[in-house]
């Protein structure tokens, strides 16, 4: 009797399965494709429930109203399912076309800029001094660096942006101008005369305001060019083992905001300049009349680097200092001015007084001016030390906090560039731009 019983029931299932065959099939030829109104998702009334809401169905309209291919068709997805495809797409696509529309936009005000200038959109986005789009980082004709956004780094620290950075941009250019900057008197008097006893130097000195106003005018550094003091034309008066020079010429001055304006991307400044501890300031007076009297005894020299003479300072004026310390100067110490001073003129490539600046003269040279200097600066008053535990110091400390993490920097900065701040000649030859290299490819070329 089993048997019959499983005989009975298993063509009951079949009948079953073909009713339903039937049933699919007379759907599937009424609408012109499998599954047209049988699928879960289907019909008017159905809605997409997502995170607790009701939405129509857009693919169900799709697939009642729109003839799609089989193809097309037959593949049945549920509409959330779809909607979280189509919004991965969209998420990635979105950047995409982004940064086509920003070229597009850049592109066509370059073409715009490049017409000539004429039309009045073409005019729109040029000034006076070459800006062309506003909102592009840009240099303009008179040398300023302009961000996209008005805190970027290259508005942040200009004027300082047209000084070199010491480290990274060697080896030393003739093309580059080095800078003295002076704040205080006592370093004023014994750099000058280092330059000028031991070195012969051609001093350039600006210490008023007018004077680099006036020296602007009169367009002093191309003029330098020009006459042969400044790049490759003083290097061909004599030639000296990789490219070492006699009688240096030097800018000097104590605005150093101001002077840096003098410069472009021709003729950048290379800054070397001595810090002191705040409680050794002896600042110039031109500098003097540019602050409030407060500013003296309140982080004098983070307020003169920043340009910010009144008011509390913070982290961004203490940011610029710290730039133009570690990455614009060569940087000098009251406690080590004799070694600051020789590592000046090897940098530079300065060939001292009596000095004759060839391959085999390098000791004697350098005792020449190691000597010169010892003599110059041996009258010079040392550093002064403080209790740090007296109140009187706290007193001080707290007014001039920022301008004691300046000469710290400083000092450490003075450390670090034992390695990296390295003789001209030395420069030279790590860029292989030295004589030497250039006498052992003649030679090569010779066999």
């Amino acid at each position: 009797m089993a048997p019959r019983a499983t005989t009975t029931t298993s063509k009951k299932r079949k009948g079953s399965q073909q009713q339903n065959n039937r049933t699919r099939d007379t759907a599937t030829s009424s609408s012109g494709y499998r599954n047209a109104s049988t699928s879960p998702y289907d019909g008017p009334d159905v809605k997409i429930r997502i995170l607790g809401m009701s939405l129509p169905n857009p693919i169900s309209y799709v697939r009642n109203n729109v003839s799609l291919p089989a193809s097309v068709a037959s593949y049945n997805l549920p509409p959330t399912r779809i909607a979280l495809v189509m919004g991965i797409a969209i998420i990635l696509l979105v950047p995409l076309l982004d940064s086509f529309v920003r070229e597009e936009s850049s592109l066509t005000t370059f073409l715009r800029g490049m017409a000539g200038g004429s039309s009045s959109s073409s005019s729109s986005n040029n000034d006076e001094n070459g800006v062309i789009g506003d909102s592009l980082p840009h240099v303009t004709n008179d040398g300023k660096f302009h961000g996209r956004y008005p805190n970027s780094l290259l508005t942040l620290f200009y004027p300082f942006t047209l000084f070199r950075d010491v480290v990274l941009d060697q080896p030393v250019s003739p093309d580059d101008v080095p800078f003295f900057w002076h704040a205080h008197v006592s370093d004023e008097v014994a750099v000058k005369a280092v330059l000028t006893r031991c070195y012969d130097a051609d001093l350039v000195e600006l210490n008023t305001v007018e004077d680099v106003e006036k020296a602007r005018g009169l367009d002093l550094v191309p003029t330098l060019v020009s006459q042969d003091r400044i790049g490759a034309g003083s290097l061909e008066k004599e030639k000296l083992y990789n490219g070492q020079r006699r009688r240096p010429l030097v800018v000097a001055s104590p605005h150093i905001r101001e002077a840096a304006e003098l410069f472009s991307q021709d003729n950048f400044g290379r800054t070397f300049s001595f810090y002191r501890h705040p409680i050794d300031y002896d600042v110039h007076p031109e500098l003097k009349k540019k602050l409030p009297p407060e500013a003296g005894a309140n982080n004098f020299l983070t307020r003169l680097l920043s340009d910010v003479h009144t008011g509390p300072l913070g982290f961004k004026e203490l940011g610029i200092g710290k730039q133009v310390i570690r990455q614009t100067t060569i940087v000098g110490t009251r406690d080590l001015m004799a070694e600051s001073l020789f590592r000046f003129g090897k940098y530079f490539g300065w060939v001292p007084v009596g000095g004759e600046g060839t391959k085999e003269s390098g000791e004697k040279d350098d005792a020449l001016a190691t000597s010169c200097i010892d003599e110059v600066i041996r009258d010079v008053p040392g550093e002064r030390y403080a209790d740090h535990n007296s109140p009187e110091w706290h007193v001080f400390y707290k007014a001039n906090k920022l301008d004691c993490q300046l000469y710290e920097i400083a000092r450490s900065t003075w450390r670090a560039q034992i390695q990296t701040i390295v003789p001209l000649t030395m420069q030279k030859i790590r860029a292989g731009e030295g004589d030497d290299e250039e006498k052992e490819a003649e030679d090569g070329g010779d066999v």
